[in-house]
């Protein structure tokens, strides 16, 4: 095709409509008009599937009957995904990683795979009943939907699905048209929505933390919100690839008009052009409808590049500029567009094309009678090609102007689609270059336009199944996201075009480890022997790092390849990942499935880990398998056997319990047994454990050292319960079963049964200083200050049994603080009573326990601690009496 044809001219700026592939599948009998249809980003494939709201005889043969076909960009059907159901489709488009999003009014939804045909099920539960979706659009892998009662909700993984309502829009009627601006191209790094207000204006609302109107002189809130235009009767909003540019389409007084505005929001600048959008050479269906704005509405309004919208009519695409428009009649009565970042894909039942607006170099090299350097050196190396040479020594001789040629043939090769002309553009570049040197050029730029050439070339394959109508632009605009383009490649098993790419592109390790996993993934699904499949994966990736063997694994286990996953998991490297890879294939596995848990412990004990092997023995405990098979193979290791005893004492007694048993360790058992009654606070539960223990015991021969001392402790307790019980039968001396000897003790005490007491004490052998310490204690908390005088003078006569700082530690805390000071100075050390009041801060007390003492070396020694100015002047007067 000549690279001059085809050029529209919309004032003197030029615009192509540059043919990718003619259609020669089944998408030629595709009506788009009375279609869904979804066309994906970055020249990717398309789907369609029966539009319901449309009311048309359906045939018997009808391509789209009962399905959602996907297309490849020659029009052969990639797959078929079954979709009976006739519930109104609110969103039906593709998300960012090319899976096909279905959404249904009511909330449940379908992702669909174009390759496979298959579909998953999703549902944003009853949230969507009610108030069901009118329409959605996709951001990134997720969408926002609106609700029949106009408010918005994000939800920012279709995979993950989170529903999350957006500030209220306060509509009161459904807007004409409303836009998304994603979160990686806002200022504020969250969802953003355009809605055409009714009533005039644009609302824009950030998720949940922001709502205003703009453009709306009734809505006034600030004084820069006056300098903007006031735009009213807004029916389509549209958003340039950068989203920096706003096209808006409105109906004012019986016209069409398209308002461009930069920067919105910020600028006060917008220019209006009224367009003409009558079809009148195209004949329209028969319709009830009156009101013009509806008849001639346009389908969709779509900017081409940054400075040029189009509008879909029937069978016209009028493209508009600031200054002017023009009506260009498509060869097709119906078609499907999908905004790119360069231009405008238009789809139709004949041909795959784009339009684009034209470099300037492209135009200089190759407009009719061009005179420009590029034009004069493109002209000169088609004749050198001829072996006519003609006389370019002028063009040599002015190196600027050939700097300039050399730069346009660059820069129109990379605009070039038709590989053959990119040839001859780039090999002129390579001409000029060669007189030129690299004074007034790039050196690298040749060189780089080659190589983003061949990879969008590579992509193209002809148009079949997983090709891809991309342009040098957006080639430039995927390697910039390098994960995603790999992911596009893998969605139809490209291993080998990805893998080429990846290197001479050269993409990270993570990139070419994601291509050979996936490889590994598809082939274990071959029919081959396992030993077979194992080497010859091994073989194509021993040499590649990062490649999990893991993940291949978990593959194998899922088609039923058990024993492939376990020959392909000896070759993972990285235990830690290995292990939870066996005990999920333990688990995902039906009937015996010891052999993987063997092999995880065996793995976990090699790589000395702990919490591989506790995490090994944790998930093998809750099986249900035999006990007696479990201890078994956890005992064959004295490592494992080492752990599972520290987890098991750590955190399950009862099978810690067993285990022993197991090992027939009963002294181990008793002594467990033992621990367990203490922490038991009834009695009953105590004397049960108790007894326990002393079967162990008994069953261990060689020692009744244990077995005697629990049968004097049984015995001790069952009398303790009987009395309990005997207790509980008489209103006035209730005490709690469930209490340690020591509080039962004190119970009696409160209660000043102190014969029970003492009796109580006798039998359990308990001793003296605790049974008059636990007496001061119930004396303190029924303040019975007489009788704790009496009882501490009586016990402290002879020598100090009760000690007094304990005491007065006791007052203290029950806020008796005077008679625990008290208590401190009836000490019988002077000096220990002095510094200990000293140390609470009672300066004045201390001085009067030296006084009282006629200590006059204490009184010299706590002299210098003194600050307090009552206690100093007493303690010199002291000193100055007893100088005299």
């Amino acid at each position: 095709m000549d690279p001059s044809a085809h050029w529209k001219e919309l004032n003197r700026k030029y615009y192509k409509f540059h043919q990718f592939n003619t259609i020669t599948g089944e998408q030629k009998s595709l009506d788009f008009f009375y279609q869904r249809i979804a066309v994906s980003k970055w020249g990717g494939p398309l789907a369609a599937t029966k539009n319901y709201n449309q009311v048309i005889l359906m045939r018997t043969d009808d391509l789209l009957k009962d399905s959602i076909v996907f297309f490849s960009n020659n029009g052969k059907i990639i797959s078929k995904a079954q979709y009976k159901e006739i519930d109104r489709i609110a969103l039906f488009d593709f998300l960012e990683d090319e899976q096909l999003l279905l959404l249904k009014a009511n909330g449940s939804y379908y992702i669909v795979d174009p390759f496979k045909g298959t579909k998953k099920t999703y549902d944003l539960m009853d949230q969507f009943k009610q108030q069901q979706i009118l329409k959605g659009l996709i951001v990134n892998n997720g969408f926002v939907l609106m609700t029949t009662n106009f408010e918005f909700f994000y939800i920012p993984n279709a995979y993950e699905p989170q529903v999350h309502k957006m500030k209220p829009s306060n509509l009161t009627q459904e807007p004409e048209n409303w836009q998304v601006i994603p979160p990686q191209k806002t200022q504020s790094g969250k969802v953003e929505l355009l809605i055409a207000n009714p009533d005039g204006g644009i609302i824009h609302i950030i998720e949940d933390e922001k709502w205003k109107i703009y453009y709306n002189k009734d809505k006034i809130v600030n004084e820069i919100d006056k300098k903007l235009p006031d735009l009213r009767n807004i029916k389509m909003i549209s958003l340039s690839s950068n989203y920096k540019n706003l096209a808006l389409l409105q109906y004012i007084n019986q016209r069409w008009v398209v308002t461009f505005i930069s920067d919105f929001f910020d600028s006060t600048d917008c220019k209006q052009i009224p367009i003409d959008l009558k079809e009148e050479d195209v004949k329209k269906e028969e319709s009830a409808e009156k009101d013009i704005s509806k008849i001639e509405r346009p389908r969709r309004m779509l900017w081409c590049g940054d400075d040029c919208v189009a509008l879909q009519l029937q069978q016209y695409l009028v493209l508009v500029s600031q200054d002017s428009y023009i009506k260009v009649k498509m060869s097709n009565p119906h078609f499907a567009l999908k905004q790119e970042v360069d231009g405008i894909r238009i789809l139709t039942q004949k041909k795959n094309e784009i339009l684009r607006k034209l470099p300037e170099a492209y135009v200089n090299v190759f407009l009719p009678l061009s005179i420009k350097p590029g034009a004069q050196l493109h002209s000169a190396y088609e004749s050198f090609e001829q072996k006519n040479p003609i006389e370019d020594d002028e063009l040599r001789s002015k190196k600027t102007e050939l700097g300039e040629a050399v730069n346009d043939c660059i820069k129109s090769g990379q605009f070039e689609i038709n590989p053959e002309y990119q040839m001859k553009l780039l090999k002129a570049a390579s001409y000029g270059k060669t007189f030129l040197g690299n004074q007034l050029i790039d050196p690298n730029l040749l060189n780089e336009t080659c190589k983003y050439l061949r990879v969008s070339n590579a992509l193209r394959r002809n148009g079949s199944v997983g090709g891809r109508v991309v342009t040098y632009e957006q080639v430039l605009q995927l390697i910039k996201n390098p994960d995603l383009f790999i992911t596009l490649m893998l969605r139809y098993n490209l291993h080998y075009l990805a893998i080429e790419i990846s290197r001479f592109l050269k993409f990270q390790i993570k990139q070419k480890s994601t291509i050979y996993t996936h490889w590994a993934c598809c082939k274990v699904d071959s029919q081959m022997d396992d030993d077979q499949l194992c080497q010859i994966i091994k073989e194509k990736i021993k040499e590649e790092k990062g490649v999990s063997f893991t993940q291949i694994a978990q593959k194998s286990i899922e088609i039923g390849k058990s024993q492939l996953a376990l020959k392909l998991l000896d070759n993972e490297q990285s235990l830690s990942k290995r292990i939870p890879v066996l005990i999920w294939m333990a688990n995902y596995q039906q009937g015996n499935n010891n052999s993987y848990y063997e092999k995880a412990l065996i793995d976990a004990i090699a790589s000395k880990d702990s919490n591989l092997i506790y995490l090994v023995i944790m998930k093998f405990l809750k099986t249900d398998m035999d006990e007696t098979y479990k201890f078994g193979i956890l005992s064959q290791n004295p490592v494992a056997q080492a752990h599972l005893i520290y987890y098991l004492r750590n955190f399950d007694d009862k099978y810690l319990q067993k285990y022993l048993q197991y090992l027939k360790k009963y002294d181990e058992c008793g002594l467990l047994a033992i621990n367990q009654a203490y922490q038991q606070s009834n009695l009953g539960e105590k004397i049960r454990f108790l007894e326990f223990a002393q079967k162990y015991f008994e069953e261990e021969s060689k020692d009744s050292f244990y077995s005697k001392i629990l049968q004097e402790q049984i015995r001790t307790l069952t009398d303790l319960k009987q009395e309990v019980e005997r207790e509980k039968k008489e209103k006035n001396k209730a005490i709690m079963e469930e209490r340690p000897l020591n509080s039962i003790m004190e119970a009696f005490l409160s209660k000043d049964n102190i014969q029970l007491a003492q009796d109580f004490a006798k039998t359990y052998k308990i001793p003296e200083r605790r049974f008059n310490i636990t007496r001061v204690k119930a004396l303190i908390n029924n303040k019975n200050w007489e009788e704790l005088e009496r009882f501490i003078n009586e016990k402290n006569k002879k020598n100090v049994s009760i000690p007094y700082e304990l005491v007065a530690d006791m007052l203290i805390k029950a806020d008796q603080e005077e008679r625990g000071l008290q208590m401190i100075m009836k000490m019988p050390d002077p000096e220990e009573s002095c510094y200990m009041l000293l140390k609470i801060g009672q300066q004045r007390h201390a001085v009067q326990v030296a006084i009282n003492n006629k200590k006059s070396q204490l009184i010299q020694d706590i002299r210098g601690s003194i600050n307090d100015n009552q206690a100093r002047a007493q303690l010199e007067m002291y000193l100055s009496q007893n100088q005299k």
